[in-house]
């Protein structure tokens, strides 16, 4: 699996927009690009994308930008990055099991490690919301005297 600038970005921009949740206030492409650090133009081509994929809702004019059109907790992070990057599995070995019918033990050992590695991914990335990534630090809370 694969993840690239468009999927890491993206993340890094709908983190963002769940601090403005709860006001429903849109969010300028701008600012989220100056506190995330990402480049606005593509970070603009981004937000497209996400809009594409309901994801997010999009105004526009003086006052608009975007925010969430679903919840932090309904929102999953393989979402995202499905939304931008495509299929997680960049060749997907379950297909492959069907092409190699007479491959050697080890070949479909190896076949079956990487299948089980896609699932356990795409299982973890798919059970971690957007409220989970920007759940505060429980350490954070704690006061020591």
């Amino acid at each position: 699996m694969k993840v690239g600038s468009k999927g890491y970005y993206g993340v890094l921009a709908m983190a963002d927009l769940v601090q403005n949740y709860k006001s429903r206030q849109p969010t300028q492409v701008k600012e989220i690009a100056r506190r995330q650090k990402i480049p606005e133009e593509y970070l603009g081509q981004i937000m497209v994308l996400l809009k594409r994929a309901n994801l997010v809702h999009g105004t526009r004019g003086p006052g608009g930008g975007y925010h969430l059109a679903r919840t932090p907790e309904s929102i999953r992070v393989s979402e995202v990055l499905q939304a931008l990057e495509g299929p997680l599995a960049d060749g997907d070995p379950r297909n492959e099991r069907n092409r190699l019918p007479s491959s050697s033990l080890v070949a479909r050992r190896l076949l079956e490690t990487w299948v089980r590695a896609v699932e356990a991914s795409e299982k973890i990335l798919s059970e971690v919301t957007l409220a989970d990534l920007c759940r505060p630090d429980e350490r954070a809370r704690m006061y020591y005297i």
